[in-house]
């Protein structure tokens, strides 16, 4: 049985947002997937988010060369995405509901820590973490309790 409260709290609540088992859930919290894991399945995800910035007005091989540089920039950042993690874990809950917009929540983040991060670094940190999401290119809406986004204010 876990000890920790909190850390029991937020695999219960993990479980009600993803519908998986609470031992499925609690050993997904256990081993997150690393950044190049992440990055795999998510093969559009940057330090801009999903994608490059203002692609419809690039050429194929030039988004191309966009998108590339923009992931490696990402994998560079592989210490803030997993420190984000952690601190998204310990801060905020997750839920069902896909609502909160990925940059307004780093923005209220930022605001709340004096922290700056790239908006694919928070997406990345947010899908380590194993929140029910759905993409709004360029950004990601991710469930996140908005209570404990509140408390952020």
């Amino acid at each position: 049985m876990t000890q920790n409260r909190r850390h029991k709290l937020w695999i219960r609540a993990f479980q009600a947002a993803t519908d998986m088992t609470y031992m499925a859930a609690h050993r997904r919290q256990l081993s997150w997937p690393t950044l190049a894991e992440v990055m795999e399945e998510h093969r559009t995800l940057t330090d801009f988010g999903i994608g490059v910035f203002d692609s419809d007005r690039l050429t194929v091989g030039r988004r191309r060369a966009e998108l590339a540089a923009a992931r490696l920039r990402l994998r560079r950042e592989e210490g803030l995405v997993l420190d984000w993690a952690q601190w998204l874990r310990d801060n905020v809950m997750p839920v069902k509901t896909r609502s909160a917009n990925s940059y307004g929540v780093k923005h209220l983040i930022e605001d709340a820590t004096g922290v700056y991060m790239p908006n694919g670094v928070f997406i990345a940190a947010a899908l380590i973490v194993g929140y029910p999401f759905r993409y709004d290119e360029p950004n990601v809406l991710f469930g996140m309790s908005q209570r404990d986004l509140n408390r952020l204010r």
